[in-house]
């Protein structure tokens, strides 16, 4: 539901080239996979219809949980903030996490 949520999102915005990261393999392979009758796959059904109508030069694609630790971070981050921030530096919740990577 939340791909669904973000797909009808990006469509109002009328942004059309844009990739969708979900950590939910079963989501992303369930977008290019078999067709099927369930709940789950009328979420799908609708995803799919979105991204072969108004979404044609968008992708959905699996990235592992871990690998969104500085996403995570920073929209945990962003909750404490009450307008626009901009970061000129790296911010701190999301510094070890980029070194880390840089390893």
């Amino acid at each position: 539901m939340g791909l669904l949520a973000a797909l009808q999102w990006v469509k109002e915005l009328n942004t059309v080239h844009m990739d969708f990261l979900t950590d939910s393999k079963v989501a992303a392979d369930s977008i290019y996979g078999k067709e099927g009758i369930s709940d789950f796959m009328a979420i799908i059904n609708d995803c799919r219809h979105l991204l072969n109508t108004d979404l044609v030069n968008s992708d959905v694609k699996f990235i592992r949980r871990q690998v969104n630790g500085v996403a995570h971070s920073l929209v945990k981050e962003a909750l404490h903030h009450t307008s626009l921030h901009i970061h000129l530096n790296i911010p701190h919740c999301i510094s070890t996490l980029i070194n880390n990577e840089k390893l």
